[in-house]
């Protein structure tokens, strides 16, 4: 894939008519239905591509196109996307059906450009490998390569995968070629496959350490925090300006990004709370597995987040399927604003009221400073004793009792949640 410096902007045309038959015409003419009998085809329509556009093709055999892989090309600036989607099973040389290639290859053929063919699927790379020995006068990719090359720029796990995945490709290159030549006369092994294997053991070692470190980073950050909130959506989903808003961070919203979890600490009533924004998910389902591996600190962070936030359109079987899998409650907003978030989070992290009784002196007086700082006081009042009214946030409780009791002060708990205590403690 190009670089942004090489791409330009991106207009795109991507209508699908509910049926599967053609939008609009094809390059020769022809009508796919007609041309592509037993199969149905969408193919949107576009402009003839210009010498000087840069120019992508998605293509699909699941009948659909993944939710969000559009914006992601969109944002890598390629022009005059236009898709191809049949309903056609996997080919095994392939993974597209060869009618299918045959179309990418009519429709790819004779422009100076180097147009971008996106495959929306997961093929292997010995399929990548032979698709791309087909379509010479194009460049082959993937969806997980799209969604890597949208993140490696902060992200090295991703760069590494797409790395590591260009060296698969490679490989499967040049065995191939020592096949063939072994078919013509005596051959040796090929230096090629070897250096080749060598180069995906280093690329899979360096893979697995930065994986590492990604979630040793995630593990390690922010855990004197009373909770922790994940913000998650699909591409395109306000979750950076709602994450912006909520800790008071700076953050540019770009599609599929930030790269890897970011996060920031909030006020939310008596909790301090560590807020995690997303890279954007694509599809409708749950989290793709080959987006975790590019991820890891994504799926460590689902596992010890106190509660997650679907953000955006189009994100409810992804909450469902985090909430039945991580055993995190989850909440969908109406509308991406802290107020939303903050109505949310007032039900999703409870907190405890208490009566404080404290004696005068220098101990207790500077709990009080501290009080200020860690819980949210409604009342104070100076008689015989100091007294107060505070609310704390439920994982505070423990540590509260211990530095009153210190001070010989008294709390007693005023609401009524059944696993809290009631009595004053000494």
């Amino acid at each position: 894939m190009r670089s942004t410096q090489e791409r330009a902007s991106l207009y795109r045309s991507t209508h699908h008519t509910p049926n599967g038959d053609l939008s609009g015409p094809s390059a020769t003419g022809a009508q796919p239905h007609s041309a592509l009998r037993q199969t149905k085809v969408c193919y949107s329509h576009t402009p003839s591509w210009s010498l000087m556009s840069k120019p992508a093709l998605i293509v699909s055999r699941s009948g659909r196109l993944t939710s969000g892989l559009s914006a992601l090309v969109a944002a890598q600036e390629y022009e005059l996307v236009s898709t191809l989607v049949t309903d056609h099973t996997e080919n095994g040389r392939y993974y597209l059906s060869p009618r299918t290639v045959d179309r990418i290859e009519q429709r790819t053929a004779g422009t100076d450009e180097t147009p971008l063919v996106v495959v929306d699927g997961v093929p292997h790379p010995g399929q990548l490998a032979d698709l791309r020995a087909r379509l010479q006068s194009a460049t082959v990719v993937d969806r997980r390569n799209v969604a890597s090359e949208r993140l490696a720029g902060e992200n090295p796990v991703a760069a590494t995968r797409v790395a590591l995945q260009e060296a698969r490709i490679t490989r499967r290159q040049a065995a191939t070629a020592q096949r063939d030549a072994a078919t013509r006369g005596p051959s040796g092994t090929s230096g090629r496959v070897a250096d080749s294997d060598q180069q995906i053991q280093s690329l899979r070692d360096r893979f697995e350490q930065q994986q590492e470190a990604a979630r040793r980073r995630v593990r390690t950050s922010h855990t004197t925090v009373d909770a922790t909130v994940m913000l998650l959506g699909s591409i395109g989903a306000p979750t950076t300006p709602l994450w912006s808003e909520l800790t008071g961070r700076e953050a540019s919203a770009e599609v599929g990004l930030p790269a890897r979890p970011t996060t920031a600490q909030a006020t939310v009533g008596p909790q301090t709370v560590a807020v995690t924004d997303t890279p954007g998910i694509p599809g409708t389902g749950g989290l793709p597995r080959w987006l975790e591996e590019v991820v890891p600190g994504l799926v460590t962070a689902l596992e010890q987040a106190t509660c997650v936030l679907g953000v955006g359109e189009h994100h409810e079987t992804l909450l469902e399927s985090v909430a039945e899998r991580f055993e995190v409650p989850c909440r969908s907003l109406d509308w991406a604003a802290a107020t939303a978030a903050r109505t949310a989070l007032d039900d999703l992290l409870p907190s405890v009221v208490y009566a404080v009784r404290l004696p005068y002196g220098d101990g207790p007086q500077a709990l009080v400073s501290a009080l200020h700082d860690r819980a949210v006081v409604h009342a104070t009042e100076y008689d015989d004793a100091i007294y107060m009214r505070i609310e704390v946030a439920r994982t505070a409780t423990e540590e509260l009792r211990r530095r009153i009791t210190a001070v010989d002060g008294e709390l007693k708990q005023l609401d009524t949640g059944d696993d809290a205590d009631k009595a004053p403690q000494n």
